[in-house]
């Protein structure tokens, strides 16, 4: 396992002045062992828990910032929150790894630890113990008391966006190309439904044939995989070509041999500097690593929620 200890805080400056590393150091300094511990245990039986971990902190910062509104269940009046959106429901997984860490806290540090902060933590944790780098994590967040599916489905960048599309929705997040590149690079753990890329398959923009831009051998093992057919929409395949759980740099190499799963993926090799950036990631490790770090730093400081703004939840999923 390759760790990174990296502290980018000072020189990104882009963290709100709420947060700061070592924000429980007086207040819970088990917490942040404590998150881990967690990761580590579920990790030990389920390692593509990291992967839905990760997946779950970036759509949680993507819609009303880093404030574990992703985490709510619906409201007494049955409004939809965040997670039974398009892009969450029945995807989004993660939430029994944020309890267990909510209630061994609560246990030692009563009403202390927000849950978007764990959520942070275990982000952080569980790239590291997947073989990515370690970073250190900001904290001071508050939870967030509003959670709409209506809101993710605008937000959230989905599978299917071309680099316009995609360009976008990062910039609305104060966010840039080179994060755009380096954060997909979280895709090299995890596993995707049929459903976000069938189309490239089979009826490639209307044209009734694959995307060209697939390597033809890979695009007939997911034909296999993925026939033309709604029951086979579930099934599920590595974002990374044979390699769904250590945390690398494997996803640029696929993306460069015509192995990239997503059409988001396969967009961004269409813009000279990105395409430059994911050749130098795929050339070196230690480089993505060094960058995912900085990245994961600077979206972690979206939409951070003041005491006013928000509160500490006792409970993850529901607010107080």
């Amino acid at each position: 396992m390759i760790v990174v200890i990296l502290t980018a805080i000072l020189e990104l400056g882009v963290v709100q002045s709420s947060t700061v590393v070592g924000y429980y150091s007086h207040s819970c300094p088990a917490a942040e062992k404590i998150v881990s511990q967690v990761v580590a245990e579920q990790f030990a039986t389920r390692p593509l828990v990291a992967a839905g971990i990760l997946r779950l902190y970036f759509h949680d910062c993507f819609v009303e910032g880093c404030d574990g509104s992703i985490l709510l269940d619906a409201s007494p009046d049955g409004t939809p929150p965040e997670k039974r959106s398009l892009a969450n429901n029945n995807t989004a997984t993660g939430f029994e790894l944020v309890d267990a860490a909510k209630r061994r806290i609560e246990a030692v540090c009563p009403g202390t630890v927000s849950c978007a902060d764990i959520l942070a933590l275990a982000a952080r944790d569980s790239v590291a113990i997947s073989g990515g780098p370690r970073w250190e994590e900001p904290t001071g967040r508050y939870d967030g008391r509003v959670s709409l599916a209506s809101n993710a489905d605008g937000s959230i960048p989905g599978p299917s966006f071309n680099l316009t599309r995609l360009i976008q929705s990062f910039a609305n997040k104060t966010l840039d190309s080179r994060d755009l590149v380096t954060l997909s690079g979280g895709h090299t753990i995890g596993r995707s439904h049929c459903a976000n890329f069938q189309i490239r398959l089979y009826n490639f923009s209307g044209t009734g044939l694959p995307d060209p831009a697939l390597n033809p051998a890979y695009a007939a093992a997911l034909r296999r995989i993925c026939p033309n057919t709604s029951p086979a929409r579930r099934a599920t395949l590595s974002l990374d070509r044979g390699s769904e759980i250590p945390f690398d740099n494997s996803y640029f190499v696929q993306l460069l041999a015509g192995n990239g799963l997503l059409r988001s993926d396969e967009e961004l090799l269409l813009d000279g500097s990105m395409r430059g950036l994911i050749s130098a990631f795929a050339a070196n490790q230690r480089l993505f690593f060094r960058e995912f770090a900085k990245a994961m730093v600077k979206l972690g400081g979206i939409g951070v929620k003041d005491s006013i703004q928000g509160e500490i939840r006792l409970h993850c999923r529901r607010v107080n």
